[in-house]
Formats: structure tokens, sequence, C-alpha cells
């Protein structure tokens, strides 16, 4: 596992911090989740998951 730091704006904390609240989760929880789509979205993780399974 890795661990990642990053600095937020003041305006996207705030944003960040209402909307896990509003979820019920934590802020680490709702931003994993943000980047994980994010890459989703770019095909990142469709190409690591090709070259780590279907090439074997």
């Amino acid at each position: 596992m890795a661990y990642v730091r990053y600095k937020l704006p003041e305006e996207t904390h705030k944003l960040l911090k209402k909307v896990s609240s509003r979820l019920g989760m934590k802020e680490s929880e709702v931003s994993r989740i943000a980047l994980m789509e994010y890459l989703k979205s770019l095909g990142v993780l469709n190409e690591r998951v090709k070259k780590k399974f279907v090439f074997r």
C-alpha cells in the first residue's frame, strides 16, 4: 500500500470537507475514491489491469 500526500487549495478543501460530512465518510476515503474515478476516466487503470492479467 502506498500513501499519497497532497495540498489542496482552501476552497477545494472546504468542498471536500462538506462532501465527506454529507456522505458520512472520512476525507481521505472520499479523496481516494475521487482519484480512482479520475484514473478510470483517463483509462490508466484499464491499461494496468490488461498488462497484469491478460498478457500472462
